[in-house]
């Protein structure tokens, strides 16, 4: 029993850190969604999230094989570079999804850029999958400290369900989003206001927090 309350519990008590990386991006891109409905809620969701979860398998296991992920500690100056590179990347899939399927200054019946390599790049299923992607090369201390004590520490097949309990339990934390069709749908201004906020996003993420600090710091 411990062996499933003690993932559940930390990813629970950690979930913030989920939240705090994921809301800027998750937020203004799923309000702005064309005729957005719960199942194409979860679906975009389900895609961020797994974009997300892939990215951390990947990451734990590349920095295992070369033995730079310690189970206390890791590296504050390669935390902070993969986090500059996070928002150019996450800014780049939300730039591509808002000019080339929301149009921020058009409306649902416009269809987004004529241009249709654009269009196809940066349509929404796509969007989710790149985006969430991205927002996992954000370092989270709790969540490195999972896959270091759970998949790297040599505990094998029950190693990863640790952690695949460890992310359920942040799971609670993005029960909000079950409501946002709902609120479009009672304000429909919000969806031009999360377009506009989307656009504005990505410039932020790509100069001001990736390209800005990456150079010249």
């Amino acid at each position: 029993m411990t062996f499933f309350i003690e993932p559940l519990l930390l990813g629970f008590s950690t979930g913030t850190y989920c939240t705090m990386y994921c809301a800027p991006v998750l937020v203004p891109f799923l309000f702005g969604v064309q005729d957005l409905n719960q199942k194409r809620n979860l679906s975009l969701t389900f895609l961020f999230l797994a974009g997300r979860f892939l990215m951390y398998m990947i990451l734990g296991a590349v920095f295992a094989m070369a033995g730079i992920l310690l189970e206390d500690f890791f590296n504050p100056v390669l935390a902070r570079r993969l986090s500059q590179i996070a928002y150019i990347l996450c800014g780049s899939v939300l730039l591509v999804n808002s000019l080339g399927v929301k149009f921020p200054w058009g409306n649902d019946a416009h269809g987004g850029c004529k241009c249709r390599k654009l269009h196809r790049l940066g349509n929404d299923k796509l969007t989710a999958i790149f985006a969430g992607l991205s927002v996992g090369l954000h370092i989270c201390p709790p969540l490195w400290t999972a896959i270091a004590r759970s998949m790297f520490g040599g505990h094998g097949l029950s190693g990863f369900f640790y952690f695949i309990f460890f992310y359920l339990g942040t799971m609670p934390f993005f029960l909000p989003i079950l409501g946002f069709p709902i609120l479009v749908k009672l304000a429909p201004v919000l969806r031009r206001i999360a377009r506009i906020s989307q656009l504005l996003l990505a410039v932020f993420f790509i100069i001001f927090a990736g390209l800005i600090p990456l150079l010249f710091q």
